[in-house]
C-alpha cells in the first residue's frame, strides 16, 4: 500500500474518495447528515481565505483507493496548528490503511511546522446510538489526548408549536427591549453590516469554548468575508442569518445562522450563535434562534431537522438548545497530539 497526493484534476481519485466517505458514513454515523456530493467536490476546487489544504489517498497494490486524509492549515493566525480528517472504506479497515494515513498526516503537519495536530472521531453519548470506540483508543495509543468534546444534537424545525413559540418569542422580545433591532438576510452580508459582522466573526474563537486547544482569534476583514461567501456559493451552501443590531451604535451585538446545502432537502446545519459579552442577559440568543427558525420554515418548507454541536462544557448554549427542543444524538471527540517545535 502506498500514499499519494491528489488534487482537483484527479477526477477518478475524487470519485473514489467520495465513495469512501459515503460508505464510512453509512457504517459509522448513519443517523447524522454528511457532506453532499457538491460540497465534497468543491473542497478540491475552493479553499477558504486564510486556509491551506492537502489531500492524500491510500492506494492498495491493485490500484484500489481504500482511504484518504485531508490535512488543513491556517495560513495567518494559528500557524502552530494542523488538522486532519481521515476516512477508510469499511471493507478495508484493519489492513493498516488507517495507521498509514495517520502517520502521513502527522508527517505533513510536522513538515509544515505544526506542533499541535488535531483530529476528531465520533463517540457514543448517553442516550444515543452505539459508536465504535476503536478509533478513539487508537489515537490514545499514539499519544493523543482528548482536548475537546462536542455533542451533536438535532431539533425539528418547529420544536415548540405555534403557541409556545409565540409565547417564548414575546418574552425574549420584551427582555431585549427597544435597544435592539432584529435584522435578517439570506446569503451574503448586506453592505452596511460588513464591518460589524467582521468584528463578530473575529470574536468567535475567543468566545466559543475550545477545551484544551489553544487557538488565537482569527481576524476577519471585508476581503476575507467576501472570499468566504464566494466559497459558500461554489459549495451550494446558503446561510440564513439573524442578528440583533444595537440601535444606538448600529453595531451587531448578537448573531445566529443556519446553513442549507444544495443536495440535502431535509437537514439544516446550525452554525454559530454568539452574543457580545457586554450584551448578554437580554435573551438575544433565544430571540434570534426563534427568528431564524421562522425565516427557515418560510424559505425551505422541506427542511425537517436542524443539527447543531456544542462543547459539552458550554452550559449556556446547551440550555438554550434544550429549550429549543434539541435532543442528543452522539458526540465528536477532538484529539490533540502535541510535539516540540
Amino acid at each position: 500500500m502506498k500514499i499519494i497526493e491528489f488534487h482537483a484534476s484527479d477526477a477518478d481519485l475524487i470519485d473514489r474518495a467520495y465513495g469512501i466517505l459515503t460508505a464510512a458514513h453509512r457504517a459509522d454515523t448513519p443517523e447524522n447528515p454528511t457532506y453532499t456530493e457538491r460540497f465534497f467536490r468543491t473542497l478540491f476546487t475552493h479553499v477558504m481565505p486564510g486556509r491551506e489544504r492537502h489531500w492524500f489517498a491510500a492506494v492498495a497494490d491493485d490500484g484500489t483507493a481504500v482511504g484518504y486524509v485531508r490535512v488543513n492549515f491556517f495560513t495567518e493566525e494559528n500557524r502552530e496548528l494542523g488538522f486532519y480528517e481521515l476516512g477508510v472504506h469499511p471493507d478495508h479497515r484493519g489492513t493498516g490503511a488507517d495507521e498509514l494515513l495517520r502517520e502521513h498526516a502527522e508527517r505533513v503537519c510536522a513538515e509544515h511546522g505544526r506542533t499541535s495536530v488535531i483530529t476528531a472521531v465520533p463517540i457514543h453519548w448517553e442516550g444515543g446510538p452505539a459508536r465504535d470506540e476503536a478509533p478513539a483508543r487508537a489515537l490514545e495509543a499514539r499519544g493523543y489526548t482528548r482536548a475537546l468534546t462536542t455533542v451533536n444534537r438535532r431539533s425539528p424545525v418547529d420544536p415548540l408549536g405555534a403557541d409556545e413559540e409565540e409565547r417564548r418569542h414575546a418574552e425574549a422580545l420584551a427582555k431585549a427591549g427597544d435597544a435592539y433591532e432584529v435584522r435578517q438576510w439570506i446569503g451574503p452580508v448586506p453592505d452596511d453590516l460588513v464591518d460589524t459582522m467582521c468584528r463578530m466573526e473575529s470574536m468567535i474563537m475567543a468566545e466559543v469554548p475550545m477545551g484544551e486547544i489553544e487557538a488565537e482569534p482569527e481576524i476577519m476583514d471585508a476581503e476575507k468575508l467576501r472570499g468566504k461567501e464566494a466559497v459558500y456559493a461554489a459549495e451550494g451552501r446558503t446561510w440564513l442569518n439573524s442578528v440583533a443590531v444595537e440601535r444606538a451604535t448600529g453595531e451587531v451585538r448578537a448573531w445566529t445562522e443556519i446553513a442549507l446545502d444544495d443536495g440535502d432537502d431535509v437537514n439544516g446545519l446550525q452554525g454559530i450563535t454568539i452574543v457580545d459579552p457586554a450584551h448578554r442577559g437580554h435573551r438575544l440568543g433565544l430571540l434570534l434562534k426563534l427568528a431564524n427558525l421562522r425565516m427557515l420554515r418560510g424559505h425551505s418548507p422541506s427542511t425537517q431537522w436542524i443539527w447543531t454541536d456544542n462543547a459539552d462544557v458550554n452550559a449556556p448554549m446547551i440550555a438554550i438548545n434544550e429549550l429549543m427542543g434539541y435532543t442528543t444524538v452522539d458526540a465528536n471527540a477532538e484529539y490533540q497530539l502535541k510535539r516540540r517545535a
